[in-house]
């Protein structure tokens, strides 16, 4: 179970996150707070394994929180969460130690993806998509023609491979995917834009 603090000062898109989140069986929101101030207090009482934290808030901004987590030797994960595409500011977050730095318009599956990601000791930027940082070149040939449709021997044929290379390459991928067949494959792949 990963445990998840949520700071954000838009009650709405805060409760929103959140409902989002709910939906991930592997997820679990401990705590949320409206500003950077109240974010530190439920980090120290909730001991989360990763925050995701707004940049501009009142009382302490994104940032100032983040800069104060880490000048305290506080090194819980953090995903930063912005509204506004401003190269200096995410560089500046990402100097500061942050995991990730992502725009709010994310879908919510990617998001998903990048806190897991974060979660296993990752970072993450949101040009880089699930398909850089979770699949080699030859796995995305095969998530290609995976999702063309096409049979493992017809895969073989069209990459030049052996049956059962396919069918090895196969079963990583859906391990890496957290799914059980090719069928729910195809569909976390649409909804990670791969397919």
């Amino acid at each position: 179970m990963i445990r998840i603090l949520v700071v954000d000062d838009q009650e709405l898109v805060r409760q929103g996150i959140v409902a989002l989140l709910s939906f991930e069986t592997d997820f679990e929101v401990v705590a949320q707070a409206s500003d950077g101030e109240d974010g530190l207090l439920k980090l120290q009482q909730y001991q989360p394994d990763i925050v995701l934290l707004d940049i501009r808030m009142p009382k302490r901004n994104g940032l100032d929180t983040l800069r104060y987590m880490r000048a305290h030797q506080n090194h819980t994960p953090v995903i930063l969460l912005t509204t506004f595409n401003e190269p200096m500011t995410i560089n500046q977050g990402l100097e500061l130690g942050a995991q990730a730095c992502l725009l709010k318009d994310i879908a919510h599956q990617e998001l998903s993806f990048i806190i897991r990601q974060v979660a296993q000791g990752k970072s993450v930027t949101q040009t880089q998509t699930a398909k850089q940082v979770l699949f080699s070149r030859r796995e995305l040939a095969i998530i290609e023609q995976l999702c063309a449709g096409k049979q493992n021997k017809e895969i073989a044929q069209a990459l030049q491979l052996s049956s059962g290379t396919v069918r090895n390459y196969l079963s990583i991928i859906l391990e890496k995917l957290a799914v059980r067949d090719r069928m729910q494959a195809i569909i976390r792949l649409r909804e990670l834009g791969l397919a």
